[in-house]
């Protein structure tokens, strides 16, 4: 739990899922200053569009001053916002993903500057078609999480733009809305699968080519799955893994997850154009959260980062969902790079844990018999 003072009032902010001993808090001073900016230069009582906002810190404290809309494309980014609301007693907020248009007329923009350039891209052209010419839209980040090419990005899909001062390792950025598209972000983009091209939507992960990770778990799938097998493609991204159990095996039933509103979106696009008539689901949210029975194959490769914060605690956190959502003989099979020791942390939770497939790289492990 950690207290943030803004502008109007005081905030109670947590990270969930909840950890024991969290030493990350959930705001910085980038959230900070576009508080004191909102306060300083918008207009009182607007409405307000935040995007990318983690943890509430923006749209919870700007709801104090008028109107709010939050947009982004984690779905763990909004179930923060609308837990921390609830925390402190504030209403849920008005949700708009990716693409979608906004409910209302937006008066200013708060904006954290994403980790994924091609997302940034995709969301200032976006914001290009949503606002009336003359909307300002402030945007800040981390000095050490900026990209340099910030400045000419907004130029090119706003027509304007421009760094302002920096405080507490933090910096500003402003511009204006101009009423009507300049650019088109050059999104989604293509990658060569082994069935074909795939659809990858803006801020997916490998975003130009198959990663190499993707490329050497293919090769390490399961075989001999049963014909109608339920398998996971736990944080599908794009949907490769899934699509290449679809195409082993026709019968299979797949279920797409992923937290990214763009991932789904991609993995929706790959399987109507490979294998539309195939037996789908995809589950937007927390891991396996959420979803009712149980697997007979879980594939996943975890990140080893959530946004900007590094660590082992997604890969944790997705373990124990796939210990408790494995069906009787069943078999969660993972791949993960070798100095992260997954196999550690995957024997405490599986009687079994066996390598069938390492390189200098990479090291895929097939887990059985959850404790």
């Amino acid at each position: 739990m950690h207290a943030l003072i803004h502008p109007w009032g005081t905030l109670t902010l947590y990270r969930w899922p909840r950890q024991r001993n969290e030493a990350l808090q959930a705001w910085d001073n980038a959230d900070r200053y576009l508080l004191n900016t909102l306060s300083e230069r918008a207009s009182v009582g607007g409405e307000t569009l935040v995007v990318n906002d983690n943890h509430g810190a923006l749209a919870l404290a700007a709801s104090a001053a008028g109107g709010v809309v939050a947009s982004g494309d984690s779905w763990l980014a909004m179930d923060n916002i609308q837990r921390n609301a609830k925390a402190n007693q504030i209403p849920s907020v008005p949700y708009c993903w990716p693409g979608e248009d906004l409910p209302g007329a937006a008066d200013q923009v708060l904006m954290r500057v994403p980790k994924s350039l091609a997302l940034l891209e995709a969301q200032l052209s976006w914001l290009s078609m949503q606002l009336a010419e003359g909307v300002p839209v402030w945007l800040s980040g981390m000095d050490k999480h900026l990209p340099r090419q910030l400045v000419p990005l907004l130029e090119t899909y706003l027509g304007n733009g421009q760094a302002e001062y920096g405080w507490k390792k933090a910096r500003l950025f402003s511009a204006v809305a101009p009423g009507k598209v300049l650019a088109e972000a050059p999104y989604p983009s293509h990658v060569e699968g082994p069935m074909g091209p795939l659809v990858v939507h803006a801020g997916v992960f490998s975003q130009q080519q198959l990663d190499i990770g993707a490329r050497f778990f293919l090769d390490h799938l399961p075989e001999g799955l049963a014909n109608d097998a339920r398998v996971a493609d736990l944080g599908c991204g794009n949907g490769v893994i899934g699509l290449a159990v679809l195409q082993q095996q026709p019968g299979a039933s797949v279920t797409f997850c992923d937290e990214s509103w763009q991932a789904l979106k991609s993995a929706r696009e790959n399987v109507a154009g490979y294998f539309a008539e195939a037996s789908v689901a995809f589950h937007h949210g927390d891991g396996l959260q959420g979803l009712e029975g149980r697997f007979d194959c879980i594939l996943l490769n975890p990140p080893f980062h959530e946004g900007h914060a590094v660590g082992d605690h997604v890969a944790r956190r997705l373990f124990r969902q796939a210990s408790q959502h494995l069906a009787k003989g069943g078999e969660l099979r993972v791949i993960g790079n070798q100095h992260l020791g997954y196999h550690k942390l995957l024997r405490r939770l599986f009687a079994n844990v066996q390598v069938v497939g390492s390189n200098r790289k990479f090291v895929v492990l097939s887990c059985r018999e959850p404790k």
